[in-house]
């Protein structure tokens, strides 16, 4: 088992796979110490025990981030409170790479810092490759299988700034953004006296396509801003700019029959979602029980590269879905070409109808009883993951798509329990019984849900 690659995504699956007992090489290039720092959101906390790090992210002693303060689109500020008290963290990308190879290394995987060469990229044998280089998408070029995003192209900025004394923000452990005329802006503390701050361009309509010098461009742009420009006012930058490609691209397809593409190699997401090193965490858990099935189960060999590749598209969809929603959100108020060339509104979510959820909701909670039974829901076998592995299980199968949880409920066990319940805090105890506790809006979400897609109708 090869692991191309030594970041989030890269390191996560070879310590998984290393710590199911196969053995693992992972070849990595030490990255420059100066990579920028991004921001990581509480829900991360799930990933991080299902990996089993949580202790190592806790002991590198983060900046914790207890929400985000925004200029999108107006010139007040809108501070937002991670909810119920939750915080994220601020991580430098190096520093986080530290620590994921350091866990790797203890669960036994053999590490190699050194260039990847051609060899590395050739199977053999039943030797798996999972190709987490990032950009470099090593595997994923050699493969063609990489599609650029044919929009504008979007160049970040990045360097250090530090001042004495606070910064003048409501808080400052918060992720900063503001959109601006041609661009937008984006900082992070990595220490109380000190912050990252990156711009978002385009090559073609910045200094940059006129050879102006990166520094000068970058802070010709913080003096673009407003809330920025006063935050840098008595802060000095001590070093950077440097600047790389945050250009989206997707993969053909993410798996092939020895190989796997995982994290920022199959696909990149705009940095505004703030989900780029979940995503890669994400990435690399599923790999890691892709990988494992292929091994432990071979019948199952092409349902699990299937699931994989699969996932990782809806993945992509979904957070290029949501930044072009949050870009179309600001663009009304700027009249830059910039956000011209980024207006286009989303693709309508193929979500239910959100009416039909609400009214089926209205009348859960203001029925006196419920009489319930099985109704339009049509089962098939589809890959789920169960544990460490892929596995066939019934699914409901609705417009094309396959579901089995909503909100983290199991919708057909919660269909088969509803007939023989007359109350919805019944079934609701009936459900928690077999599963565990699970937060209530969770369970009433997928009950509503279910009724209004007719898998439960009254008798």
């Amino acid at each position: 088992m090869i692991v191309l690659g030594g970041g989030p995504a890269g390191s996560t699956s070879a310590k998984l796979l290393a710590g199911w007992g196969h053995a693992v090489r992972l070849i990595t290039r030490r990255t420059p110490d100066a990579r920028m720092a991004v921001s990581v959101p509480p829900s991360t906390r799930k990933l991080f025990d299902t990996i089993g790090i949580s202790g190592a992210i806790e002991r590198a002693a983060f900046v914790r981030a207890t929400g985000n303060t925004v200029w999108w689109g107006r010139p007040e500020p809108r501070v937002e409170q991670f909810p119920a008290g939750a915080a994220g963290w601020q991580i430098p990308l190096q520093r986080l790479d530290d620590v994921l190879l350091a866990e790797a290394a203890g669960a036994g995987v053999a590490i190699e810092q050194r260039a990847i060469v051609e060899a590395d990229l050739e199977p053999a044998g039943d030797r798996f490759l999972i190709d987490a280089t990032g950009r470099s998408g090593l595997l994923a070029r050699a493969k063609g299988v990489r599609i650029h995003d044919a929009g504008p192209r979007t160049v970040a900025l990045v360097g250090e700034w530090t001042r004495a004394g606070d910064w003048a923000v409501p808080d400052d452990t918060h992720t900063l953004i503001e959109s601006y005329g041609s661009g937008w802006a984006w900082s992070v503390p990595v220490s109380p006296a000190t912050r990252h701050i990156a711009v978002m361009v385009d090559p073609q309509r910045s200094g940059l396509a006129r050879d102006v010098s990166a520094r000068e461009v970058y802070l010709a742009e913080i003096d673009k801003t407003s809330a920025f420009r006063q935050l840098v006012a008595d802060a000095r930058c001590v070093s950077g700019p440097r600047g790389w490609d945050a250009s989206g691209y997707r993969a053909d397809h993410y798996a092939g029959d020895h190989w796997l593409l995982a994290g920022d190699a199959g696909s990149f997401i705009d940095p505004l979602s703030s989900a780029g090193v979940k995503k890669a965490l994400a990435s690399g858990w599923l790999a890691a029980i892709a990988v494992h099935t292929c091994l432990q189960t071979p019948s199952m060999r092409g349902h699990a590269l299937s699931f994989f590749s699969q996932r990782e598209h809806d993945i992509e969809r979904y957070y290029s879905r949501m930044s072009r929603s949050f870009l179309a959100e600001a663009a009304p108020n700027h009249p830059d070409a910039f956000w011209r060339d980024r207006a286009d509104p989303p693709d309508a979510p193929p979500d239910a109808d959100l009416t039909a959820v609400r009214d089926a909701f209205e009348h859960l909670r203001s029925a006196d009883t419920i009489r319930l039974r099985a109704g339009d829901a049509r089962l098939e076998d589809r890959p789920v993951v169960r544990g460490h592995e892929i596995v066939l299980e019934p699914v409901i199968v609705c417009d094309g798509a396959s579901v089995r949880f909503i909100a983290g409920i199991d919708v057909i066990s919660l269909c088969t329990l509803a007939p023989g319940c007359s109350q919805v805090p019944d079934l609701f105890e009936a459900y928690c019984r077999l599963h565990g506790e699970v937060p209530l809006p969770d369970f009433l979400m997928a009950l509503a849900t279910s009724v209004s897609r007719r898998w439960l109708v009254s008798q």
